[in-house]
């Protein structure tokens, strides 16, 4: 969760501490040492009031609710320490992160150490639940720490003699990480399932740009990752410097700075071209500095002129002579050098950011010659330059900052709390027999959508809140995921943040089902809790569904992790982290929007390299292992597809690369160890910007991008405007490139020269042969749906479209309407729904749709024609309590009411086109209204 500062005194006022704690009763907490002698502090009986109800960006510590802990029982003073550690696991050969104590053990090492201390002492041992850690955290107090408004120092005592609980190593609970009830609870153990285990004491991320960081350290804050994640035994410790390889190639390669002064290595840096702007590079911060080397070839004989552009400072250093020395000052600057053409010289870049601004742009001139940008072929660097590349500490994959304490007491015997699941993951049909139905593939088929309702896409808190949505959402939703399951639904998954790299980053999900003419409202989904949940994406191979996704800023961060669907995204397996052989090239921890299996077996991840590049992740035993292929693509977010071979792979471009202003290519035929870059017929793409390839089922491949840069900029061979959807018969060589309709404008109008964008795209086929694409950075975020034969036909020549027209639905009749049934596997009945097929070839559900528990109670109930929602929409829970209900009027207007668990109504809001756009109200659990505001169009009207 983001946290914000706010006023410490309310924070006191917010917690009622049920039990007072009098001074004769503090002074009967005893402490005993064991035989590793680890010291164990009694801890009493007694009730105290769990979590908070601070502000929105705290919403899983909600609500403070009363926790009674029935039994006295000891917990570790401190953390385990990795010399007590390696009495129970002698092969451990890492160093604590917190002085003595351990960390990057995972949640089931933390788990066997307890096992292996209760047999060696004869007594019950295991990892606290989350109440009783902050129970013991708390020893009586209801402020922000224990130690009152203000972090206290390492190795400080609470008042019942528990240290390090505010600081160090952060620590694994018991607990499945879940959401908390309203009512009291006695001795609760946490949910009954879930993908992530409790963490307390700390944030999981290293991110010390983060101002407010301590307060994830408070009495009450959580924090969640999945318990596999630890060091993985076998695992390679070492980075592999992927340059080091015979020859030369384009750009200069050096370090980036974690300092403005050429201090604190952090790794590798390939400056491509020479004009760049690092706005957008939350990666780096707002302080940092680089240095690059390699050669330049000089363009002439005799005079160059070279002119540097910076924000704040830079050097250039050729053949040994400072020829720009303005290390402290922005601006431009220019210097002349004597030069021999086709002459290469040794160059050295030096560049700074301090500011907000950042910017470096370096040209040149000479008689006959305006000034420009230097190409980025003029530039090449070999191995002696990239082994001068400095590295960080070395990093192990594992090496996290979470350890743990233990308690010495039984397990309670309190049931855990049921789970439920988002609304997204429910009502999963499998389709058998109709997922294949379709418009038919010779006739022109086009359909354009909103993505997500507004709110929340683009919107304040203030109106998400008021619309009645999660308060885990934010008005940033940006790098998503898409994948068209099995089944025929396509799924959405994108992360929701407020700028991108804050630890409050949490992942949302859609759903638009096969038959249904609109995507479902949002819901939360795989959170690790203040982890920055980062760079989504699916990818569907055979049955089988995959979800990688990344964590930039965790510490001791995977280059990704994975989950696995069976059954179109209903349930999904524990989460994975993969274990290396070999050595890990630079990167970034942020998968793009392609995976790839080769006609070999071989599995490829594609993933942000380090700088403008990118790098494919493989696996050849279906995921066991991985490895780094070795090479790097030609551009940052790569988007990857397979040739017609079955074994070459196309990478297209990705951003803040390019050749001559256009888009490059980069082609393999080594399974990504080296990679050949050409030019595309397509401009080269920025910020803000991610183009999308996908191998069709017709043999064809598809392509979709801007037709300008982020800065409006394109090559003077381009004339139109806007985005672009384009199809290739012979593997890329060539492009049918047809401009999309329905397109928008960049969130920010006067980006893109004003003109239309597809933002950051993903392109999916499905089983139907339809093409579904997604883009965001428009307002809203858009969904499109064609096939071939539209990007083959004239369609759209010298023709307009309204947006009423593309955004409709051309069904208009249907046919050979039946209904169909799905159980659970005992046989129980799941759900029934009927549909046919429309007169434009798509299958849409027509008539009622009902979703049961397996106890046999409905869950939900809908009416659709022709594929869309019609009249009253119902969801219960499994005793018969409304949760929400939809009402559908035929003049498209819908009401959304929600309702608390007692029964009073929390949420009623009005909605049209996506968009609520009339009164939305919001009532407490006691029937009090909490606000009341008027939408139009989306926006709170004032």
């Amino acid at each position: 969760m983001l946290r914000h500062t706010f006023n410490s005194v309310s924070f006191a006022i917010l917690f009622i501490f049920i039990q007072c704690f009098s001074p004769s009763s503090l002074a009967e907490s005893k402490t005993a040492a064991n035989s590793i002698d680890m010291e164990m502090v009694r801890i009493p009986a007694g009730t105290f009031q769990m979590g908070s109800d601070l502000p929105r960006d705290y919403w899983d510590e909600w609500p403070a609710h009363e926790v009674t802990i029935s039994e006295p029982f000891y917990i570790s003073q401190t953390e385990v320490t990795v010399e007590q550690y390696k009495q129970f696991d002698p092969d451990w050969d890492i160093e604590g992160k917190f002085g003595d104590y351990v960390c990057g053990v995972s949640w089931y090492d933390a788990a066997e150490f307890c096992e292996w201390l209760s047999e060696k002492e004869g007594k019950p041992y295991r990892l606290p639940t989350e109440a009783e850690w902050e129970y013991a955290c708390r020893a009586g107090t209801t402020t922000l720490y224990a130690s009152g408004d203000d972090e206290p120092e390492h190795e400080w005592s609470n008042a019942w003699g528990v240290k390090n609980m505010h600081t160090g190593a952060r620590e694994w609970c018991y607990d499945w990480y879940g959401d908390y009830p309203r009512d009291p609870q006695i001795d609760p153990v946490g949910s009954e399932s879930g993908m992530a285990r409790v963490i307390r004491g700390g944030c999981p991320d290293n991110d010390s740009r983060y101002e407010e960081r301590e307060m994830f350290n408070t009495s009450s804050s959580r924090a969640s990752i999945a318990p596999a994640f630890g060091v993985i035994e076998g695992s390679s410790k070492d980075e592999q410097d992927i340059d080091l390889q015979e020859g030369y190639k384009t750009g200069l390669i050096g370090t980036w700075y974690g300092e403005s002064d050429l201090t604190n290595p952090k790794g590798e840096s390939i400056l491509s071209r020479p004009d760049n702007n690092w706005i957008n590079d939350k990666n780096k911060g707002r302080n940092w500095s680089a240095c690059w080397r390699g050669y330049i070839e000089a363009p002439y004989t005799g005079e160059v002129t070279f002119a540097m552009r910076v924000a704040n400072g830079g050097k250039l250093i050729i053949d040994g002579e400072e020829i720009i020395d303005e290390w402290d000052e922005k601006g431009d600057y220019r210097a002349k050098m004597d030069m021999v053409e086709g002459e290469k010289y040794p160059i050295e870049l030096s560049y700074n950011r301090d500011r907000s601004r950042t910017y470096l742009r370096l040209s040149w001139s000479w008689p006959g010659e305006d000034l420009h940008v230097i190409p980025e072929d003029a530039f090449s660097y070999g191995q002696e330059e990239a082994a001068m590349v400095e590295g960080p500490e070395e990093e192990i994959p594992g090496s996290h900052w979470i350890g743990f304490r233990v308690v010495q007491a039984p397990m309670p015997d309190t049931k855990p709390m049921p789970v439920k699941e988002p609304y997204v993951r429910e009502g999963i049909r499998k389709n058998e027999g109709i997922a294949k139905i379709g418009p038919d593939p010779s006739e022109p088929y086009f359909r354009k959508r909103y993505l997500l309702p507004v709110p929340f896409d683009n919107s304040s808190n203030e109106e998400i809140d008021s619309a009645g949505m999660h308060p885990s959402f934010r008005g940033h939703n940006h790098s998503p995921a898409m994948e068209v399951c099995p089944n025929g639904d396509v799924l959405l998954i994108t992360y929701t943040s407020y700028d991108e790299y804050e630890p409050g980053v949490t992942l949302a999900a859609s759903r638009l089902r096969f038959g249904a003419d609109k995507w479902d409202m949002p819901d939360p989904m795989f959170d690790f809790a203040a982890v920055n949940d980062h760079a989504p994406m699916l990818w569907t191979d055979s049955d089988t569904m995959y979800f990688f996704w990344g964590g930039p800023n965790l510490e001791g961060a995977f280059p990704f992790q994975w989950r696995t669907s069976k059954d179109s995204g209903a349930n999904w397996s524990e989460v994975h982290f993969p274990h290396f052989k070999g050595e890990i090239g630079a990167h970034s921890k942020q998968p793009i929007n392609t995976a790839l299996r080769d006609k070999y077996g071989t599995m490829y991840v594609a993933s942000d390299g380090s700088g403008g590049r990118s790098v494919l992740w493989a696996s050849s035993d279906k995921g066991k292992t991985w490895y780094d292929t070795g090479g790097r693509s030609a551009g940052r977010h790569t988007t990857y597809a397979l040739l017609s071979d079955g074994e070459t792979i196309l990478g297209m471009g990705g951003k803040n690369t390019d050749i001559d202003g256009y888009m490059p290519k980069a082609v393999s035929s080594d399974g990504g160890k080296t990679w050949e870059v050409s030019k595309t017929p397509f401009a080269a793409q920025g910020t803000n910007q991610r183009p999308s390839v996908l191998r069709l089922e017709s043999g064809r491949l598809f392509f979709a991008g801007d037709y300008q840069h982020f800065d409006g900029h394109k090559p003077d061979g381009i004339k139109e405007d806007g985005s672009y959807v384009a199809l290739s018969e012979d593997d890329g060589e060539s492009w049918i490139i047809k401009p999309l309709v329905g397109d928008q404008q960049h969130e920010r109008s006067n980006k893109h020269g004003g003109h239309e964008t597809l933002g950051y795209s993903v392109a999916r086929q499905a089983p139907n042969g339809m093409i579904h694409l997604i883009a965001t950075m428009t307002e809203p975020c858009l969904h499109f749906e064609l096939n071939e034969a539209w990007i083959l036909s004239d369609e759209n020549e010298n023709q307009s479209y309204s947006e009423e027209q593309i955004m409709s639905s051309s069904a208009e009749t249907i046919e050979d309407v039946k209904k169909y049934k799905e159980t659970y596997p005992d046989g129980t009945l799941k759900l029934e729904y009927s549909g046919g097929i429309a007169d434009d070839g798509r299958f849409l559900l027509h008539g009622k749709e009902i979703w049961y528990y397996p106890s046999g109670s409905k869950k939900r109930e809908a009416r659709y024609e022709l594929g869309k929602k019609i009249g009253q929409e119902t969801y219960w829970s499994e005793d018969g309590q409304v949760c929400w209900r939809w009402d559908h009027q035929a003049d498209g207007t819908s009401y959304w009411t929600q309702y608390w668990p007692n029964g009073q109504m929390k949420a009623r809001s009005e909605w049209r086109d996506f968009k609520c756009d009339g009164i939305a109200e919001r009532w407490s659990s006691d029937g009090e209204l909490i606000s009341r505001v008027e939408f139009e169009n989306g926006e709170i009207d004032d």
